[in-house]
């Protein structure tokens, strides 16, 4: 999150400002000399603001805090360089949380930090070595590790109050093991291959731009989740059963293509998966027209002009559209990965030809208006779908055929 956006949002500046105060407050009472355990509120809201907003505000905030502390406890400025060097590797350390156990090995590594600044800090302001010097820096140490420990049974609560999404979350979320995925491959398996390809494909393509490739390639898995009710409907599960479209007018066809985004934001919402999964669900089609059955509604005009006109709005989903570049290379990812199935030669010109098409078809159809996506972004994707749809239909060399043997 930016921090324009947080101190646009007084209950963001609201929020913050709570937790500085609780934090202080708890270091004031934790900080007494049996214990000398200030230091672990300061780290936990340290990580806490790393993960809930910005790393930048966090080291910001906690310097503050820590600040506010020492000069209320009288302490002296050994005392603040100890607990923004421990807040400060913290938040460096801790990066994108992909296991629970990262968080202890954060705090193994914060504590090494805090213990040796300590130290050196107390012998620069003239204070000897000492058996009560190593005992006073171990035990900083120790209140570091425990503190990443603390924050690993934390982690829950936290990505839940304030509504983020970890990629520790995101990894246990995309657990194929999962019951709507496992549904999934029950009732739509094309559908299911369908949605691993295109999080294949999304997720390098995400991380070519530097957004989060692990939360699209979740995405992915569950984005057509909402076929599975009507799944004989979708060209990937028919197989040689022929198409049910035959038999029905292209408006009616149409409501059966588009329900499946609002059926599978449902759907989502009934098995509590995370807010930014029923997202990606929601957009992943936009407001996007489906083509195939308006042309074959105009072809019924032009055949019949006495039918009335016909209605673009009818054939387009609605919505909303992409409001995450995530959620914009999810949509781009998961029009290129039916495409190509389509190209009878996937050479890679036809592949580029036709990835190209269809990122200008959503651009100039402003698909991609409300996500904060660039020119220079969509290139990259561009290039990124390109390489990952390439590798997949790369030539084969052709071995003549096998004599049978009598």
């Amino acid at each position: 999150m930016h921090h324009r956006e947080v101190l646009d949002d007084l209950g963001h500046v609201a929020t913050l400002l709570g937790l500085a105060v609780v934090t202080t407050i708890i270091c004031l009472f934790a900080s007494g000399d049996a214990w000398r355990a200030e230091i672990v509120p300061l780290l936990v809201f340290a990580m806490t603001v790393a993960i809930a907003y910005d790393e930048d505000l966090a080291l910001l905030l906690a310097a503050e805090v820590a600040l506010v502390v020492v000069v209320g406890l009288g302490r002296g400025l050994v005392d603040y360089i100890t607990l923004t060097a421990a807040s400060a590797a913290m938040v460096f350390w801790m990066g994108r949380l992909r296991s629970r156990s990262k968080l202890i090995y954060v705090g193994l590594w914060a504590g090494v930090v805090a213990l040796a600044t300590q130290l050196g800090a107390e012998l620069l302001d003239g204070r000897s070595m000492s058996t009560q010097l190593l005992y006073d820096a171990g035990r900083t140490g120790i209140w570091t590790l425990l503190a990443g420990f603390l924050m690993t049974g934390l982690l829950p609560f936290i990505e839940r109050s304030f509504g983020v999404l970890t990629d520790l979350s995101l990894l246990e979320v995309g657990d194929v093991a999962h019951p709507l995925l496992q549904e999934l491959v029950r009732r739509a398996p094309g559908t299911y291959n369908h949605s691993i390809n295109v999080a294949s494909i999304g997720e390098a393509a995400a991380e070519a731009i530097g957004a989060r490739g692990l939360l699209v390639r979740v995405g992915a898995y569950f984005h057509d989740i909402g076929k599975m009710l009507k799944p004989v409907y979708f060209v990937e599960n028919q197989g040689q059963q022929g198409s049910r479209h035959e038999s029905l007018v292209p408006a009616m066809s149409t409501l059966i293509i588009v329900a499946h985004v609002k059926e599978g934001a449902e759907l989502a919402r009934q098995y509590n998966l995370p807010t930014p999964i029923v997202d990606l669900i929601a957009e992943h089609h936009g407001t996007t027209l489906v083509e195939y059955f308006y042309r074959r509604a105009t072809e019924r005009q032009q055949a019949n002009p006495d039918g009335g006109d016909v209605d673009e709005h009818t054939y387009r989903y609605p919505g909303p559209k992409p409001s995450t570049r995530e959620s914009a290379v999810l949509m781009l990812s998961d029009a290129v990965e039916s495409a190509s199935r389509a190209l009878t030669e996937p050479t890679p010109a036809r592949i580029q030809g036709l990835v190209h098409d269809l990122a200008m078809k959503r651009l100039l159809d402003g698909q991609f208006d409300e996500c904060g996506l660039t020119l220079e972004e969509l290139e990259i994707i561009e290039q990124s779908l390109v390489k990952s749809l390439t590798a997949v239909y790369h030539g084969r060399v052709k071995y003549p055929d096998q004599q049978r043997t009598a």
